[in-house]
């Protein structure tokens, strides 16, 4: 009985010192609960557009330039083109060589400004064509008479 008076005693204290280096091993830092923001950047968005992005023989070339602002999502650009007359210049999401996800038409040959070069803009971005336009898969468009695309290229960023 007295063997069974210390096991018991034994397995108790076992217990309590586990429960206690429990409770005494959990660290209470308030560093690991803050959320650390990373920096709002803006870039600095250009592309140049030209019969590389479509294997076209035009002799057409496009560049546009501009910023993007992450704190307030806004895009802003100016695109001037020459050696070919637009019907359609879209902003476009996807890999390199696909069609691509519409994203915006920049210029409709339907417009007021139809044939005016340099064409500027801007919009505000949803956070999923944030994330594409950061990871370097939005590119320009421009189709002609002749050819849909007939030039294209990728926009590129740099910081700031």
């Amino acid at each position: 009985m007295g063997k069974n008076i210390i096991r018991g005693l034994t397995s108790g204290i076992i217990a309590v010192c586990v429960l206690f280096c429990g409770l005494g091993c959990k660290k209470v830092d308030g560093i690991a609960d803050t959320k650390i923001k990373p920096p709002i950047r803006t870039y600095i968005v250009t592309a140049r557009i030209d019969k590389k992005g479509t294997n076209s023989n035009s002799e057409g070339t496009a560049v546009l330039k501009g910023t993007y602002d992450e704190g307030t999502k806004a895009l802003s650009y100016t695109l001037e083109y020459k050696n070919l007359e637009p019907l359609l210049i879209t902003l476009r999401s996807g890999a390199k060589g696909s069609v691509g996800a519409l994203i915006s038409e920049i210029y409709k040959k339907s417009d007021a400004k139809a044939g005016t070069s340099p064409i500027k803009g801007g919009f505000t971005l949803n956070p999923l064509q944030e994330r594409y336009l950061l990871k370097g898969q939005w590119f320009v468009a421009i189709a002609t008479l002749t050819l849909n695309p007939e030039i294209s290229g990728i926009l590129t960023l740099k910081q700031k």
